[in-house]
């Protein structure tokens, strides 16, 4: 790096925001506008656009059909530059079929603005301003970066971000998802940066990590013992530990990334009462409470109506990206990581 440029970068007045959430509350039922759920109902059917995990988001699935039967919900699955391609396109020839487009990268939701539909959740004023990009996008689910290792084969694992730097983890013990898969990772690097450092990712890579396209094969990896240690989303690691597999995830000291989905409703929606029905459960606290103790996400609430999984509201800390950082820094900066961990793409 240039001396010019890492002046304009330690320049640079506002980081990512860290955090905590207010006290635990009691969760408050959700009870649809009158009428809602019939018009939802009469529709019959949800389209919804997603770059989350299949098995996440067919697990809301189930939950929602639970509470509201009768309406038949389809999945579209596609990785998230992809997702935003046919979104474009569809679009562009009038033939959009999605009714919900939930989307890890708030920013490439945000680029499609103009398309969707103004909408707010009735608990809109109960979610964290600083996870918020649109009026039109809101965070359906959060997913947190953590610490995940091989309960087998590692006795002491690491509790902070700077020991995933530790020496005694080299040789490809530790695990990386790329930073450029998508704006999970890009979060995860923009926080290892700000936060830990400038040099981080130097002395990181160090330990010559070995490199996944994605977090399910890494989580694959942990469990099979073929990596003992590597960050990953804890909702991948959670429903995993419960299914009884060795592996587990902890909440580094520095700060916990969290990475708020930007989830909107087109205004082409062709079910528009079925999808406001999804978006307001969603974010109502019965559905932030699904995604929290079923899942292991945490919430953009600002109060969450329970504890996240391993997560202490008291003394964990959030961090949330700069959103206008998030937008221009990624080009040079996954630039400068993949240049750090001798990765191109």
């Amino acid at each position: 790096m240039n001396l010019t440029r890492r002046h304009a970068l330690g320049s640079l007045a506002a980081m990512g925001l860290i955090a905590k959430y207010g006290p635990v509350r009691a969760a408050t039922a959700y009870t649809p506008p009158a009428g809602l759920v019939d018009a939802a109902k009469k529709e019959g059917e949800l389209v919804i656009y997603t770059a989350a995990f299949p098995e996440v988001m067919q697990d809301t699935i189930t939950a929602f059909n639970k509470r509201f039967p009768g309406i038949k919900v389809r999945m579209v699955r596609a990785s998230g530059g992809q997702l935003i391609t046919r979104v474009r396109t569809e679009a562009a020839q009038d033939k959009l079929e999605a009714d919900i487009l939930d989307h890890s990268d708030r920013a490439q939701t945000k680029s499609l603005e103009d398309i969707l539909a103004d909408y707010a959740p009735p608990n809109a004023a109960d979610y964290m301003p600083e996870t918020l990009v649109s009026p039109k996008i809101w965070p359906t689910i959060t997913p947190s970066w953590c610490i995940a290792w091989n309960t087998e084969l590692v006795q002491d694992p690491p509790k902070s971000w700077a020991e995933l730097c530790d020496m005694k983890w080299a040789g490809g013990k530790i695990g990386q998802v790329i930073a450029p898969s998508g704006g999970t990772t890009w979060t995860r690097a923009m926080f290892e940066r700000q936060v830990m450092g400038e040099d981080y990712w130097a002395k990181q890579a160090a330990t010559k990590p070995k490199l996944y396209p994605s977090g399910a094969p890494l989580s694959d990896a942990v469990v099979r013992g073929e990596i003992l240690v590597a960050p990953l989303i804890f909702n991948i690691v959670y429903p995993k530990t419960k299914d009884g597999a060795p592996i587990k995830g902890l909440y580094p000291k520095e700060g916990v990334p969290i990475v708020p989905y930007g989830a909107a409703i087109p205004k082409a929606a062709r079910h528009p009462n079925a999808a406001r029905l999804w978006m307001d459960w969603m974010l109502s606290d019965e559905g932030q409470t699904h995604s929290l103790r079923d899942q292991g996400n945490v919430t953009a609430l600002k109060n969450p109506p329970i504890a996240p999984p391993g997560f202490d509201p008291k003394t964990d800390k959030l961090w949330t990206p700069n959103f206008a950082q998030f937008q221009s820094l990624h080009a040079a900066w996954l630039e400068d990581w993949g240049k750090a961990y001798g990765y191109r793409q």
